[in-house]
């Protein structure tokens, strides 16, 4: 069943269900309001009889006739014979229509019946229905109508801001592939013809091998971020967060034996994620500190589980400016394009943070850290 459908199906559902609430409610309300009017004049006219035990009859037509009531009143024998005393308009006692009865003893097993038709009520009853099931049909009509305007609104919305997010991505994309695309014509212009010196043509060699391998950089990053906004999730399974960042550790301290970290892992605490895109947020904000820290800056990794995780990667080194924390990195956020030339790097290793936690419906937070560099603070859901 499609989506359309289903939102349809779910408004006529929510819709019937409120208005046979709310209309059902107010429905049976009236009905015993109605009946409780009856029962109100029964009583008054079995309060009439009480008072009078020495001519219970002529007081009990008096009541009815006094007061206006539509009730008919009988006289039952001990041997169950009636008497009509009282015919009303619509209430006849041994008839077929619904009645409100109420005997009263009066003496030697004597009784007198008072009793007031419930027709009018009954129909009543039926054409309120009748008109809540109009109006229930006429409410979904609109619902449904509004909900598919609403709907196909959305979608236009959604669709257009894809299809900006898509132009700016590859607007971003076309402008930072220039400068290497650059580089690297005006380097292949100069060897063209051989003209160059050889110690020149090895320089030149050199310098297009490196905008080469920046451009592969920089495609591969780009593509990550493209394969990281696409709308899937199928690659999610429950990981032991706690083993990934320890082992992702150990390789760290193999490559930048020098930082002095301390460590502050919860055991096996687990979520619902990308083990791939994980160990990808893992692994840039790793090797941020490995290259752009000093080799002897203090790292501090924090791992805390409960209802929700809160991971914090932090260093001593330079961090980021000023204006940058608190920032919400989007679409192809570069903080310092200088460090990404002298490393070869994309700058693009933050953006593609911020994209991993979004997948995963966690928040990312950039903050100066207490050690003197940046904190890399990540909340996310535990399963």
């Amino acid at each position: 069943m499609k989506s359309k459908t289903r939102q349809i199906l779910a408004t006529a559902t929510v819709t019937s269900i409120l208005s046979l609430l709310i209309g059902g409610f107010a429905v049976w309300s009236s009905y015993e309001s109605e009946i409780s009017i009856i029962d109100e004049h029964l009583s008054t006219v079995a309060s009439d009889v009480r008072q009078s035990p020495d001519d219970p009859i002529t007081a009990a037509l008096l009541s009815v006739e006094q007061n206006s009531f539509d009730i008919a009143v009988a006289f039952m024998t001990p041997t169950g014979e009636i008497a009509t005393l009282k015919e009303s308009k619509k209430a006849v006692i041994g008839g077929t229509g619904k009645l409100r009865v109420r005997s009263i003893p009066i003496q030697a097993g004597e009784q007198l019946v008072i009793a007031a038709s419930l027709s009018d009520i009954g129909n009543s009853l039926r054409r309120n229905l009748w008109r809540l099931l109009i109006f229930i049909i006429f409410a979904n009509t609109v619902a449904s109508f509004a909900s598919t305007l609403i709907s196909r609104s959305s979608a236009l919305a959604l669709e257009r801001t894809q299809r900006e997010k898509m132009q700016e991505f590859l607007g971003d994309a076309a402008h930072e592939l220039r400068t290497p695309l650059t580089v690297v014509k005006g380097y292949a212009q100069l060897l063209e013809g051989n003209k160059l010196e050889a110690d020149r043509q090895v320089l030149a060699f050199n310098r297009l091998n490196s905008e080469i391998k920046r451009m592969e950089s920089l495609i591969a990053d780009l593509l990550i971020l493209a394969e990281l906004g696409e709308e899937r999730g199928g690659e999610f399974s429950t990981l032991n967060l706690s083993q990934m960042l320890s082992e992702s550790v150990d390789d760290f301290v193999v490559l930048a034996p020098g930082h002095r970290i301390e460590l502050f892992i919860d055991k096996d605490v687990t979520l619902d994620g990308s083990e791939k895109y994980l160990q990808r947020f893992i692994s840039n904000a790793l090797t941020n500190i490995r290259v752009h820290a000093p080799h002897d800056a203090p790292l501090r990794i924090t791992l805390q589980g409960g209802r929700d995780i809160k991971l914090v990667i932090e260093d001593g080194g330079a961090g980021l400016p000023a204006d940058s924390y608190g920032e919400k990195i989007q679409g192809l956020k570069r903080f310092d394009r200088s460090r990404s030339r002298e490393t070869g790097g994309s700058g693009l290793g933050l953006s593609i943070m911020s994209a991993v936690v979004e997948r995963h419906k966690g928040v990312l937070t950039l903050r100066k850290s207490d050690l003197g560099g940046l904190a890399i603070e990540v909340q996310l859901r535990r399963t």
